[in-house]
């Protein structure tokens, strides 16, 4: 038996579509050519399971030979269809009756590395961004840079990925992969470098961007990472976005079935609330400055004043930055199956899954220590938690913005993400991103507006506020932060 095998991806079936052979399959249906006895004969041979290119070759000619057809266009039809179904076609290496990977297509983009297999004594290393996990009782090899994945069926080619984290001929693999016989071990290689998982090592200064590395192929390239790009990096932002993965993806609703959403405002902590007073936003109207003004002149400011900031004026900025301004029921038949609210800062699906939770320095009329907003009540909760909480967020916020002293009050952005991922498949962590990054803008143009001192911070070691507000892990998640405190005197 050939060790390498072709079968089509299941659920693809064939159908003859005035006198046309199509395809119906993930991504939509293909057109194949003629419906002839010989071609559709193959290609139902692929649907029903594994198959040799050369026996699927065999049975094709005798097929046309007994319908009185020349085998050769035949033959010709056979391998232009599956140039079109590539996205559909799976791939086996196998040795004798033993099925040892399997490389199934993830896009409608994906299809093979053109051009033929390196020789056996090209040096071969693992693609930079592969990695494995497992998927459903398989492990599996992924890359953000491939549009396949690699199933492994056999317990040998996991040895063979280990060793290819370095550069190494076939010989050499040979004499460390003792499950794998010659013709196995050649017949894995093939399917790796095919598929873009593998690459020959003096590959290293290709340009995967100029071969569909990143939009087809096999998402081969550079045998290192693009530059400036880490592997999580790479990872979070393939994750991301739509497309070349076989995953849900969108306002697809997929915790639905299983549990209610999230509540639209979270409920406050158990603790002394404290009320606070609301700005009457008609005088401020008519006193800000013009909103150039402010986007104009807006920037980081990491000096404080020598008066502390006061309760009055951080309930304003919390008031005009943050609040709950309306609360709106569900409306299933809108396809909004949640409730939802409406505040001074966009929120992607009006999840507004944001929470400020405050460590407090100096603030006169608010003693030191921790605290969490309500937007709804706009109140503040006093939290437990001993002084060396609140320090230990001010030394992040010191070493975050290169030595600078400790603002007044140290604001973390915390999101509810299931206020997103019970709604949006795949990409809810990439949307409490941008989130944060359209809230830290509004605490920043609030904060010129006010005369303020405001400087917003992307960083920072995520289990220090996690501890300091007793967050729930992978719950509430601590996504930015914002150093607020009096403006120093101008001179």
């Amino acid at each position: 038996m050939s060790p390498l095998l072709l079968s089509l991806h299941p659920g693809t079936t064939l159908h003859d579509e005035q006198g046309l052979l199509t395809a119906h399959h993930r991504w939509g249906r293909t057109t194949l050519g003629p419906h002839t006895p010989p071609l559709a004969e193959a290609l139902h041979a692929l649907a029903a399971g594994p198959t040799a290119i050369h026996d699927l070759a065999d049975r094709l000619r005798a097929t046309a030979r007994r319908a009185g057809l020349p085998p050769e266009p035949q033959l010709a039809l056979l391998h232009g269809s599956l140039e079109r179904l590539a996205h559909s076609v799976r791939r086996h290496a196998t040795t004798g009756s033993r099925r040892l990977a399997t490389a199934e297509p993830l896009a409608p983009e994906a299809a093979p590395r053109p051009g033929p297999a390196p020789a056996p004594d090209t040096p071969l290393t693992l693609d930079r961004a592969a990695h494995l996990r497992p998927v459903d009782d398989r492990l599996a090899l992924e890359s953000p840079r491939s549009r396949f994945r690699l199933r492994l069926e056999d317990p040998g080619v996991a040895t063979l990925l280990a060793l290819l984290a370095r550069p190494a001929s076939r010989a050499e693999l040979a004499g460390r992969c003792g499950d794998l016989t010659e013709h196995a071990l050649a017949a894995v290689l093939s399917l790796l470098h095919s598929t873009g998982f593998a690459h020959p090592a003096d590959d290293a200064g290709h340009d995967a961007a100029h071969d569909g590395a990143g939009h087809g192929d096999a998402g081969h390239g550079d045998v290192g990472l693009p530059p400036g790009w880490t592997f999580h990096e790479l990872l979070a932002y393939d994750g991301s976005r739509a497309g070349p993965r076989d995953r849900p993806y969108g306002p697809v609703f997929p915790l639905r079935a299983t549990e209610p959403p999230a509540p639209p405002v979270a409920p406050p902590p158990d603790g002394r609330a404290i009320p606070l007073s609301r700005p009457d936003l008609d005088r401020v109207a008519r006193e800000d400055r013009p909103f150039t003004d402010v986007l104009e002149s807006r920037t980081s400011r990491r000096a404080y004043g020598e008066h502390p900031l006061t309760i009055e004026q951080l309930a304003e900025f919390l008031y005009r930055a943050a609040r709950v301004r309306t609360l709106l029921g569900a409306r299933p038949e809108d396809d909004r199956p949640y409730a939802i609210t409406s505040r001074p800062y966009p929120s992607a699906g009006s999840a507004y899954e944001l929470e400020l939770y405050a460590a407090v320095h100096r603030c006169h009329g608010l003693d030191r220590g921790l605290y969490h907003y309500d937007p709804l009540g706009h109140a503040l909760t006093a939290l437990p938690g001993a002084p060396e909480a609140v320090d230990r967020l001010l030394r992040e916020a010191a070493a975050a913005t290169g030595g600078a002293p400790p603002p007044d009050v140290h604001l973390t952005l915390v999101s509810r993400v299931k206020r997103l991922s019970w709604k949006y498949a795949a990409h809810a962590y990439a949307l409490t991103l941008k989130n944060t990054g359209v809230l830290l803008q509004t605490l920043c143009l609030v904060a010129t507006a006010m005369g303020l001192s405001g400087c917003p911070v992307g960083g920072g070691d995520s289990e220090t506020p996690v501890r300091a507000f007793h967050l729930a892990p992978h719950t509430e998640i601590p996504v930015g932060a914002f150093l607020l405190g009096s403006a120093p005197t101008p001179r």
